[in-house]
């Protein structure tokens, strides 16, 4: 395990971690540890501006203030002085040298296993042996790592992964020319796998099938998701590597996953033709590869056969009920169907109305074709919940809809974690039914302990309740399972910043501008912590900025009109809720959106008129009113305090 000595730290590469001087793992976001371990590499050298800009973020336009912040950062966490620099050192107008002597070595258990060489790792499973009848599959001796010095550190520390667990898949059929190289790094017992496919990329410079780029990823991660032992990111966190030449191992570091898949696809001549490769991140080393060609109706055969050779390598290492039954979940074999099902999924990324509208508008053109394509059902359902935040949908129409979606898919798929976390938001959303919701969310993780949205959804749930010591530990299991969701970051954020921890919350809120500065829901919460510093002119301009963004949704615009309200721009704010107030005559709007501005404004009786209507129409946002501050002066009336009873909130 390689290892850096820096002055009194130790930089641990394999197991990204920082130890102190006393041991102690010095705590760092992925972004610093990456940014220190990049600046020791290359301890000595000037790294100009943009150097650090592209390795630490790769595709992404960020400003120089993204870099101070992190310089910042990593001084903080060395215990740097920036005028008596001991690690990094500013270099005005260019850029940062690191001046700490580095020196290379290996820890004391490496030594050990060196002296003392582990068993050979075990054979491939069967289903891996499995291989079609042309296959040159052959399995290499593993190489001897010689022995280094050992550097002095507390022994038996490890780093925790994170757990998972459901059901495999089905190998079908025989395809191609197949590569087979197996060199496993030995797991420790109990250990829990991560693992992240990558978006393909084009073969060639011919023109390139997005789609079928991402969606070689999402079939894959649907179809390893369940695998037990092993936690598999969403599609989601990785769509940003889409056509990139990100290096996978970065990737793998940056998602904090053990394992990576990445690979190559080209639709041709009404051919598929397809490479791909499992690597281990910690050795950078291919424990298998393959290489397919397929006519593009087998397209999912070859997905299966790609899914098992994974599951094949993995099996030793996973819990013994999972190598017992591997089966699909819920998907299609009908090319067309799997197309628009794909698309439906990337219009519904941005939660904005339009984009909401055409997701479900693909999704039902997917179950037209396959109507027992049981993840098309729950997607749908998923996009219709997401109109009510994001587009303003009535839950009265498009909460029903998502019920009969969500019904549709777990008839379809008992065994569906996605069509059981849908149900669960129904109940939570439309009916308030917090008991059943619970029920729902909790069979969805009992059946995919890595599902983001069932994590999400009882995140919400608790923190309605009450309990937000819980909420934040199922927030943070969902932002685990999708580490780059602009949603599930955004939501993070907002909830560390409820509980004091306001520098974690602006890490979490920098991580989304880093990917997306125009999310909108971002400068929401943006706007909470600019206030919660006193810096009321910033805190209205990311309002403003927030309400420009969002597309159909009028959650901004209320924000803004509260707090100009609350800020004496009495006028101003009146302009907002006029603007609300027309559409309103013409279109669903919630009433708490004009209840908040009311409020406000000082008008206790129209914003107890505007709850009484929310509760008649059931706007989801009416459970968020016993914790919102906003809604102060409330607080003594009895009209209040009944309307919180018949939610059941009281």
């Amino acid at each position: 395990m390689r290892q850096y000595q820096v002055h009194e730290f130790v930089l641990k590469i394999d197991s990204r971690r920082l130890l102190g001087p006393d041991g102690a793992v010095v705590e760092l976001t992925p972004r610093l540890f990456d940014a220190l371990l990049f600046m020791v590499e290359n301890a000595g050298q000037l790294l100009d501006k943009d150097r650090l800009l592209a390795a630490l973020w790769p595709g992404v336009v960020v400003e120089e203030n993204s870099l101070s912040q992190c310089m910042s950062g990593l001084r903080k966490a060395l215990g740097d002085d920036a005028q008596r620099p001991r690690f990094i050192q500013t270099v005005p107008r260019r850029g940062f040298r690191f001046i700490a002597p580095v020196v290379l070595a290996g820890d004391d258990e490496e030594a050990d296993a060196a002296s003392n060489p582990p068993n050979p790792p075990s054979p491939p499973s069967q289903a891996a042996q499995a291989a079609p009848p042309d296959s040159t599959d052959s399995v290499p001796a593993a190489p001897t790592v010689p022995a280094r010095p050992a550097a002095p550190e507390r022994r038996g520390r490890r780093l925790a992964l994170f757990a998972a667990g459901g059901i495999g898949l089905v190998v079908l059929g025989s395809f191609g020319t197949w590569a087979w190289r197996s060199r496993l790094a030995p797991v420790a017992p109990g250990a829990v796998n991560t693992l992240a496919v990558l978006p393909f990329k084009p073969i060639a410079a011919t023109p390139r099938d997005e789609l079928l780029e991402v969606g070689m990823a999402e079939s894959l991660v649907a179809r390893l998701s369940n695998l037990p032992g092993v936690a598999v990111r969403s599609v989601g966190s990785v769509r940003r590597y889409a056509g990139t030449e990100q290096d996978p191992i970065s990737a793998a570091r940056e998602l904090q996953v053990t394992w990576i898949i990445d690979g190559s696809v080209q639709r041709a001549e009404g051919r598929v033709r397809v490479t791909a490769r499992l690597l281990n991140t910690a050795s950078g080393e291919a424990a298998w590869s393959g290489s397919f060609d397929e006519t593009e109706k087998g397209v999912f055969d070859l997905q299966d056969a790609i899914s098992a050779k994974v599951a094949g390598v993995l099996a030793p290492h996973l819990e013994r009920r999972g190598r017992s039954r591997l089966v699909g979940a819920g998907g299609t074999r009908q090319v067309d169907a799997y197309q628009f099902y794909l698309m439906a999924r990337q219009h519904a990324q941005g939660i904005k109305n339009a984009g909401l509208v055409k997701s479900v508008a693909l999704y039902r053109q997917a179950v037209a074709l396959d109507p027992a394509y049981a993840l098309a059902w729950s997607g749908m359902g998923e996009a219709y919940r997401r109109m009510v935040f994001g587009a303003d949908g009535e839950p009265a129409v498009v909460l029903l809809e998502a019920a009969r979606c969500n019904e549709r898919a777990v008839q379809l798929d008992p065994d569906l974690a996605e069509g059981h976390a849908g149900v669960g938001w129904v109940r939570f959303w439309r009916d308030w039914d917090w008991p059943g919701a619970a029920t729902a969310f909790e069979r969805a993780l009992a059946l995919n302990a890595s599902e983001a949205n069932a994590h999400l959804g009882y995140s919400q749930l608790l923190s309605v309740l009450g309990r937000p010591a819980d909420a934040l530990q199922h927030l943070r299991q969902a932002r685990e399972s999708d580490p780059l969701s602009l949603i599930l970051l955004t939501l993070e954020s907002s909830s560390l910043a409820a509980a004091g921890r306001r520098e974690e919350a602006s890490e979490r809120l920098q991580r989304v501008f880093d990917i997306e500065p125009d999310f909108w829901v971002a400068h929401l919460v943006q706007a909470d912590l600019w206030l919660s510093e006193g810096r009321n002119a910033k805190a209205i301009e990311s309002l403003e900025r927030a309400d420009r963004l969002a597309d159909g949704s009028s959650q901004a615009a209320a924000s803004l009109g509260n707090m100009l309200a609350r800020q004496g721009q009495t006028a101003r704010a009146r302009d907002v809720l006029q603007r609300l107030e027309s559409l309103s005559a013409n279109r669903y709007l919630p009433p708490t959106s004009i209840g908040l501005i009311h409020a406000g404004l000082g008008d206790k009786v129209a914003a107890l008129s505007a709850l009484q209507r929310g509760l008649a129409v059931r706007d989801v946002r009416m459970m968020l009113v016993a914790k919102d501050s906003r809604w102060g002066l409330l607080r003594d009336d009895a009209r209040y305090a009944a309307v919180l009873r018949q939610m059941k909130l009281s």
